[in-house]
């Protein structure tokens, strides 16, 4: 059934997997219609095909992530036993998680019965049905790994840090909790919190949640040590990877005594970009050109890399351009000569620490019906 199902996926679809993931066929790629995360991307993308592959790419960013974390932490996934995707949605990180962790190793929990339910039957993973009040949260087991991502970035400050200690105490003295928030650094200068405190808007995405329990909050850092210390009763300890999500949420990693050492971590991030024009020139060639960033200390953009239907055909060097930020130019030629209207381009940019930005993965002939 998997398998037919990618078959019957967009080519465009296809390829990007193919290009994105260890092994296409057992990707995990139906999207459920429900998942706001994917009708969050349709709204800024507006074609499905495009808001699946923006989908689908932001949830590869989060794994790879999870993946530095875990690999630092247990030197191999497969020295992980369970694994709990809080607040999982529908799947966006899951289906990449499954590419490493056979389904029986993974729990998704999910205030939206429908999210587990879905998952369960379409991933074949285990389910745990969310509450409202974090005191009502019973499960009786440990979780080597838990990840709660963009979730306490929704949480008023009355239960931030109960849903904190109802985390950390499921993982056991060697497991590790990550999780994201919005810093306070995000929020507009005549808004600024100090680094102890919680900024709690009732306001989200969501179309159902009530807005005071699930709204957008910002903190400080001061304020999450603090709340780590509290539910640990001093013994925890937390490290903070800034924009260690998607380069917009902050990373937190919680971990119990004996402490590991967290500078031994080398959290890398992906590099950042976007396709700015697609323009027909003479002689039949087609011109892409965009920009890129680079944040990584001692590394840069190795390349921009194009590819038609998976096979590289041509690689260029971006070039500064930007003197007043680290955003780099670059611009591509491609020959139409030897490209058919229904062949897939892929570009993307890769750094030096091998994680990718993908700019564009469409037939030539939607690029074609981009040009002026």
């Amino acid at each position: 059934m998997i398998l037919n199902h990618f078959q019957q996926l967009d080519p465009a679809l296809q390829t990007f997997i193919q290009d994105q993931v260890q092994f296409p066929l057992e990707f995990k790629s139906i999207i459920s219609p429900q998942d706001e995360m994917y009708l969050f991307a349709l709204q800024n993308h507006l074609i499905p095909e495009k808001a699946r592959i923006r989908y689908y790419f932001n949830g590869r960013r989060i794994f790879d992530a999870v993946r530095q974390v875990v690999q630092w932490k247990f030197k191999e996934f497969n020295q992980i036993n369970s694994f709990l995707d809080f607040a999982s949605g529908y799947g966006r990180f899951t289906r990449f998680l499954l590419q490493e962790l056979n389904c029986d190793q993974v729990w998704v929990s999910d205030i939206y019965t429908d999210a587990v339910q879905f998952q369960q039957e379409s991933f074949g993973v285990n389910g745990i049905i969310s509450t409202v009040n974090p005191t009502d949260y019973s499960v009786n087991q440990k979780f080597d790994c838990i990840l709660a991502c963009s979730f306490f970035s929704h949480l008023p400050e009355k239960t931030f840090t109960l849903w904190m200690k109802t985390l950390y105490n499921l993982i056991p003295p060697a497991g590790i909790l990550m999780f994201s928030v919005h810093d306070r650094d995000l929020l507009p200068p005549d808004s600024k919190i100090k680094s102890d405190e919680l900024l709690f808007i009732p306001q989200s995405e969501s179309q159902s949640l009530d807005v005071y329990e699930y709204g957008t909050s910002y903190v400080g850092e001061e304020f999450v040590t603090q709340a780590v210390k509290n539910i640990s009763e001093g013994e925890a300890i937390c490290y903070r990877i800034p924009q260690g999500i998607c380069r917009y949420q902050d990373l937190y990693l919680v971990a119990k005594p004996p402490n590991p050492e967290f500078s031994t971590l080398q959290f890398s991030h992906h590099p950042w970009g976007r396709l700015e024009q697609i323009n027909l020139i003479a002689e039949g060639r087609l011109q892409v050109s965009g920009w890129v960033s680079e944040i990584n200390p001692d590394s840069k953009i190795e390349a921009i890399s194009v590819s038609v239907n998976n096979h590289s055909i041509q690689t260029v060097q971006p070039i500064s351009n930007y003197p007043l930020d680290d955003r780099l130019s670059w611009s591509i030629q491609i020959n139409l000569a030897s490209v058919y209207p229904e062949d897939v381009i892929l570009i993307k940019a890769i750094n030096t620490r091998g994680l990718e930005w993908v700019f564009e993965a469409a037939t030539l002939e939607v690029l074609l019906a981009a040009t002026p």
